[in-house]
């Protein structure tokens, strides 16, 4: 009787957990997306885009309007801890997190980032979201902005 009970315990804890990892996978998220960064300053910026999976952010530096893509894989099991981040000289951003609502959509995500704050577009509200950046203690740790230029 005992070993029953124990069984049974087993049996429907693993089948919560899998009910659980099931309802996280069917999110309806895509298999990647892409995120569009642009340089919104009027001079000369430089930014580094990393994830914690992935470390392989160069430093771009780009001119007035520049832009690049990033492609982020998003993750099959837990999905919500796909994170993007990216890291100027005067802060850090979070590029991607699967709670964004552009995610949803066809068109990929955009930001624009200047000297003082970051914008995300709001494609519902077709519309730039102001964003401040958050402090670089994190990046800085991580290697920050190299070798980052600011040009004024």
């Amino acid at each position: 009787m005992e070993e029953a009970k124990i069984v049974a315990t087993i049996t429907s804890t693993t089948i919560l957990f899998w009910f659980m990892i099931s309802i996280n996978v069917s999110a309806g998220l895509p298999d990647e997306k892409i995120v569009v960064i642009t340089n919104n300053h009027t001079n000369y910026l430089s930014i580094r885009c990393f994830s914690f999976d992935n470390d392989g952010g160069d430093v771009k530096h780009l001119n007035a309007m520049g832009s690049f893509n990033i492609t982020v894989k998003i993750r099959k099991f837990f999905p919500t801890s796909t994170m993007f981040n990216c890291s100027t000289n005067m802060g850090t951003f979070i590029a991607f997190k699967s709670s964004y609502q552009c995610v949803g959509h066809s068109e990929p995500c955009q930001w624009r980032f200047d000297e003082n704050y970051t914008y995300r577009y709001d494609a519902k509200d077709k519309e730039w979201v102001l964003k401040e950046y958050n402090p670089n203690y994190e990046s800085l740790a991580r290697g920050g902005v190299i070798k980052g230029y600011y040009v004024n």
